[in-house]
């Protein structure tokens, strides 16, 4: 009995690896790689609205070492492989790219270093077990993957989420599909957008939250254009909304496995 735990240690120890921040020439190989899996960068110059938002904004990472010291990541969130970024990339909002990177920007405080990735680690464990957040999402909150497809007009607005590229939208109670727009098409802002909900059932856009929406998953920010927002900032804030109390005994079933 002895040997076999030893052995589940040392697997478990080999399946989590801490990996050294990525800056230069590393970083660029890493994101090159990244833009192969999932055609982010791609995908945001064949769009108007959300080319025009990134226009001024470049997306390189640091050219320097940055020292700070990565915290190791608690279970049973993956470590990931961090990339400190140009303070513009993305206006400097943190994201992750596939499989396993966590791009911050270079000029993030010390004091938030830890909440945000905590944030950026519960992304990385939906890219590794979409499955079994599919699963908690569908318990926790009945939200379920929606096929469908959204008004032209919407999907113009829609802003591109790195987090979320390479999965699908999901619905509220088999009819609400929160979407995050921006307010304008004119000058569009990385930071500046409004949740709407597409009704998959009477096919129109409502501006205001659905029935039921505020009392459970709380007031409504960015966050809420999608369940990895909602769950990856409700874990950061410990929420004390009805969500996140649904949500939270639903954590142990999560693998902790990592690449």
């Amino acid at each position: 009995m002895g040997q076999n735990s030893s052995k589940e240690n040392f697997l478990e120890d080999v399946l989590r690896p801490e990996h050294i921040p990525l800056t230069g020439q590393d970083a660029l190989r890493a994101l090159y790689r990244a833009e192969t899996m999932d055609s982010y960068r791609e995908r945001v110059e064949i769009s108007p609205t959300n080319r025009i938002a990134r226009k001024t904004l470049k997306y390189l990472p640091a050219l320097h070492t940055n020292l700070k010291e990565i915290p190791k990541a608690d279970k049973p969130w993956p470590n990931g492989q961090v990339i400190w970024m140009d303070p513009d990339s993305d206006n400097g909002l943190p994201h992750t790219r596939p499989p396993n990177l966590i791009c911050l920007p270079s000029t993030l405080p010390d004091s938030s270093l830890a909440s945000t990735l905590l944030h950026e680690r519960v992304h990385l464990s939906q890219r590794l077990h979409n499955v079994e957040w599919e699963n908690i999402f569908k318990n926790a909150w009945s939200m379920t993957p929606w096929k469908g497809s959204l008004p032209p007009d919407i999907q113009l607005r829609r802003r591109i989420n790195p987090d979320l590229i390479l999965v699908p939208f999901f619905q509220w109670k088999k009819q609400w599909v929160p979407v995050a727009i921006f307010k304008t098409l004119t000058s569009p802002m990385l930071n500046d957008v409004d949740i709407v909900w597409w009704d998959s059932i009477g096919r129109v856009v409502h501006r205001d939250p659905p029935l039921g929406w505020v009392d459970f998953f709380g007031t409504v920010d960015s966050g809420h254009e999608h369940p990895y927002e909602l769950s990856a900032y409700m874990i950061e804030h410990k929420s004390p909304t009805k969500a996140f109390k649904a949500l939270e005994p639903l954590l142990v079933s999560i693998p902790t496995n990592e690449l």
